[in-house]
C-alpha cells in the first residue's frame, strides 16, 4: 500500500488552525511547506520544477502573461490575462531593460505561442532566468482561454540548494476542507519523487503566521 505523506484530516485540522490566528489588512495566502531529509539537494538527487493545477480555485490568482499574434487576440483578451503582448510589442521591448523586468517580476507564469518562442527567449529571457520563471510554449490550436485560467489557478514547486518545497495552495477566505484538497494535489506531486521515510515534518502557514506543524 502507497504511503501518504498526510491525510487530509490532519490537513483541514492544522490549516484551522492557521487560518484563526490574527488578521491582517490584507488577504493573507496560505502556504504548504514539506522539509525532507536524508537528501542531498545540491547533488541533483531530487529536482523539483513542476507547475501543479489546483483543483480549487483561490482568490489570488497567479498573474499570467501571454505573448501572442494578431489573430488570436480577441481570445486571449477573452481570459483576462493580467498582461497581453503581441509579436509586434514584444520586439518593441528589445533592449528596454526596466519595462522587461518590471513584465519580468509582475507577472508569475508566461505563456507564448510556439513560433514566438525563440523572440520571447532572448527578450525576456534574460530577466526571467534570475527570478526563477521560464516562458512556456503553447500551440498556435491550442484552447489558449483554458491554458489560462488553468495557470491562473496553478502553483510551481521549485527545489534549490535547501531540503524544503514552500508552495502557495490558497486564501485565508477559502474553506479548510478546498485548501486542504489542493495540498494533497500538491503532496501527490511530491511523492512522485520523495518517499515518506525522507520526509521531515509538513506544515502550513499564512504569510504573516506562524508554521502549524501538520505531521
Amino acid at each position: 500500500m502507497k504511503e501518504v505523506l498526510a491525510s487530509k484530516e490532519d490537513l483541514e485540522k492544522a490549516i484551522e488552525e492557521a487560518i484563526k490566528s490574527e488578521k491582517k489588512g490584507f488577504l493573507q495566502s496560505v502556504e504548504l511547506i514539506v522539509v525532507f531529509k536524508g537528501i542531498d539537494m545540491k547533488s541533483g538527487e531530487v529536482k523539483f520544477r513542476d507547475t501543479v493545477f489546483l483543483p480549487n480555485k483561490i482568490s489570488k490568482e497567479r498573474k499570467v502573461c501571454v505573448i501572442t499574434d494578431s489573430d488570436m487576440l480577441e481570445k486571449v483578451k477573452a481570459a483576462n490575462p493580467a498582461t497581453i503582448l503581441i509579436r509586434e510589442e514584444l520586439l518593441k521591448l528589445q533592449g528596454n531593460k526596466k519595462l522587461i523586468k518590471k513584465i519580468a517580476s509582475s507577472n508569475d507564469w508566461f505563456l507564448v505561442r510556439q513560433d514566438l518562442l525563440g523572440n520571447a527567449g532572448r527578450i525576456l529571457g534574460p530577466a526571467l532566468g534570475p527570478r526563477g520563471k521560464f516562458p512556456i510554449p503553447y500551440p498556435q490550436n491550442a484552447d489558449v482561454s483554458s491554458l489560462i485560467s488553468r495557470y491562473k489557478n496553478s502553483t510551481l514547486l521549485k527545489t534549490k540548494d535547501q531540503p524544503h518545497i514552500q508552495t502557495l495552495v490558497g486564501t485565508e477566505d477559502m474553506e479548510p476542507k478546498k485548501i486542504a484538497e489542493n495540498c494533497l494535489a500538491v503532496l501527490e506531486v511530491i511523492e512522485g519523487k520523495v518517499k515518506a521515510q525522507n520526509l521531515r515534518a509538513i506544515y502550513v502557514k499564512k504569510t504573516m503566521g506562524k508554521p502549524i506543524k501538520v505531521v
